[in-house]
């Protein structure tokens, strides 16, 4: 199956509503930062190396480690199938998760984002606004984990895997250590605390 992606600039409304079909939450694995790491293993309130091997792992493209939801038979790991496809970690699921349909075209033009036509609920619904918050708010993640990861890898000399795991611990660590603890964890702590 090819995909197809729409590419909608700001002040462009798009139709999409969610059918809750689970459709994507199948197929190729979907990468996530030192903060959605974070999120999850504080909305399950275990330790980050609590999400090794079952939930999370690394994939090294060349020297620079991808962290990447793990899937069980091309299915999320944390998809249950209910009377409907159910996410467990629905409000601490990763940026990429929580965008979709829509996807970044590039953190250096946020006027920009894809939308992508193998969704079912892309035509449906009210005219809105893409979500150019959260797209922001992702950019800025993603700035920060290969922008730190760059440096501990091509500058610091760490190994790729040592790398990620340093800064994920230095990640969790602030998160923990903010009396503001909104721009790490954000909705999986007040989800949490509900």
């Amino acid at each position: 199956m090819s995909h197809e992606y729409i590419k909608v600039s700001r002040g462009e409304k798009v139709r999409v509503t969610c059918l809750r079909c689970g459709r994507c939450c199948h197929g190729p694995n979907v990468s996530l930062t030192a903060f959605d790491i974070c999120r999850v293993a504080n909305f399950l309130g275990v330790d980050w190396r609590g999400l090794r091997g079952r939930y999370v792992k690394a994939v090294i493209a060349d020297v620079v480690p991808i962290p990447v939801l793990q899937s069980v038979n091309g299915v999320c790991a944390f998809l249950v199938m209910r009377d409907k496809p159910t996410c467990t970690i629905y409000s601490a699921r990763p940026m990429r998760c929580r965008l979709y349909p829509f996807l970044s075209y590039s953190p250096a033009r946020p006027d920009l984002i894809y939308l992508d036509e193998c969704c079912g609920g892309v035509g449906i619904g009210e005219p809105e606004d893409p979500p150019w918050t959260l797209l922001s708010q992702y950019h800025v993640e993603l700035k920060l984990h290969y922008t730190k990861l760059y440096q501990l890898i091509f500058e610091g000399g760490y190994e790729p895997l040592q790398a990620l795991e340093g800064l994920i611990d230095e990640v969790c660590a602030q998160a923990r250590s903010e009396q503001r603890s909104s721009s790490f964890l954000g909705y999986a702590t007040a989800e949490r605390r509900k």
